[in-house]
């Protein structure tokens, strides 16, 4: 046995090369001990926190071995569409084709698709895939929702080439993008119902949330601003007639407004309830976003619009090159929180309102009597379509808050 020499330093491994010494078992008794159950509160969270995993995967294999999914393929049109004609269906595809590069588009400019972003889009498109293949749904489905998908990604990868340091090129590019998809709507409006297209009564289904959420949302955001820098107005009829549009709005629910399209607006706005209900929306929407904005203005330092003085600019321009643009940045968090609040109460409508929207084509399937027994598919087919949507929203969200740099500095 050889012997230490005489004055040689003692080797001291690090604490993770120690511990990695020890049995695994030990290790893995200490890990959970120290990560688990830490504590007696702690380990009644790690309990309940394993309970619920535990109902979530026994769902999950429910939903994938034993559930019958007929019941979503057989009324597919139902739910997607509703009421519009069939033989009108190719409006469907082309306003889709056109939405879908300014989505690409919007990535590209002002976010990035990251691992998770590409994965999410990967079982996103197998399911397109599957609905527009299973059934008796042709081929032109499958084409439709392949070009779709192939468009958005030649609108991210156009917009991914423009310089992202602020020059012409990029001031050109947002320009355009945010025009386009300023008049995304309104296009998609017009090849739905121009030349003998469909009427607004025939427009439910998946279909009419996807139209009344936007429109709510712009529109919503559109008056939002002057009622939010009304409010902060030191002119007082002003500021008090904004206070009070914003309280009488927030101080009733959506369900309340909702009966006000239906039995109110009908003398004072000439169109149809789907009309009445996205003005409802907007209103609601805007009260909203006003005091999420009017926060995002209280949040700026004085010295911002003191520094604009000295530069010799007035307070209208002040308040349009300096103030707004800053409060609108903080303000994107929770503005975006309130567009996926308003895209999940979509579904309170058919609840209140004569219009048949996702959930309300969905209970017209489960009462067809071969389909009686098969509620959990059908509601769980219409949480994921809204989840699907809210969780688009959300990262679309994240991503433009990092490129922004919000909450960074």
């Amino acid at each position: 046995m050889t012997e230490p020499v005489a004055g040689a330093r003692k080797v001291v491994l690090p604490p993770h090369r120690v511990r990695a010494q020890r049995p695994l078992g030990t290790r893995a008794r200490e890990w959970t001990r120290e990560n688990l159950f830490p504590s007696p509160a702690q380990a009644v969270v790690t309990l309940l926190a394993l309970a619920f995993a535990t109902a979530i995967v026994a769902l999950a294999v429910y939903l994938v071995l034993a559930a019958e999914w007929r019941v979503i393929t057989v009324n597919r049109w139902l739910l997607f569409a509703g009421g519009f004609p069939q033989d009108q269906e190719w409006r469907l595809w082309v306003s889709v084709a056109l939405v879908f590069p300014l989505i690409g588009a919007a990535f590209g400019l002002w976010a990035s698709l990251g691992r998770r972003d590409l994965l999410f889009m990967a079982l996103a498109a197998g399911f397109l895939f599957f609905l527009a293949r299973h059934g008796d749904a042709g081929w032109a489905s499958t084409v439709w929702v392949a070009g779709s998908l192939a468009l958005f990604f030649a609108g991210y990868l156009v917009c991914r080439l423009v310089p992202r340091e602020p020059g012409r090129a990029r001031s050109i590019a947002t320009w355009t993008a945010g025009g386009a998809l300023a008049l995304a709507l309104p296009a998609v409006l017009a090849v739905l119902m121009a030349a003998g297209g469909a009427r607004t009564n025939e427009f439910s289904g998946f279909m009419m949330n996807l139209i009344l959420a936007p429109v709510g949302i712009a529109g919503g955001l559109l008056l939002a601003i002057p009622l939010a820098v009304g409010r902060a107005s030191s002119l007082r009829a002003v500021s008090w007639t904004c206070t009070a549009y914003i309280e009488l709005i927030r101080g009733a629910p959506l369900i309340g407004w909702l009966f006000v399209a239906l039995f109110i607006l009908e003398d004072v706005i000439a169109g149809d309830l789907i009309v009445r209900t996205m003005v409802v929306l907007a209103v609601f929407t805007s009260a909203y976003i006003a005091e999420y904005i009017r926060g995002g203005l209280q949040a700026l330092p004085h010295g911002q619009t003191e520094a604009a003085q000295a530069v010799g600019l007035g307070r209208t321009r002040t308040l349009q090159l300096v103030v707004l643009p800053q409060a609108l940045r903080i303000s994107i968090p929770p503005i975006v929180g309130q567009a996926i609040s308003l895209w999940k109460d979509t579904a309170l409508i058919s609840a209140i309102l004569p219009l048949r929207e996702l959930v309300g084509n969905s209970k017209a399937a489960i009462a067809q009597p071969e389909f009686i027994e098969n509620r959990i598919e059908v509601y769980v087919f219409a949480a994921v379509l809204f989840w699907i949507v809210a969780f688009v929203m959300s990262r679309v969200s994240q991503r433009m808050e990092r490129s922004l740099g919000i909450g960074e500095r």
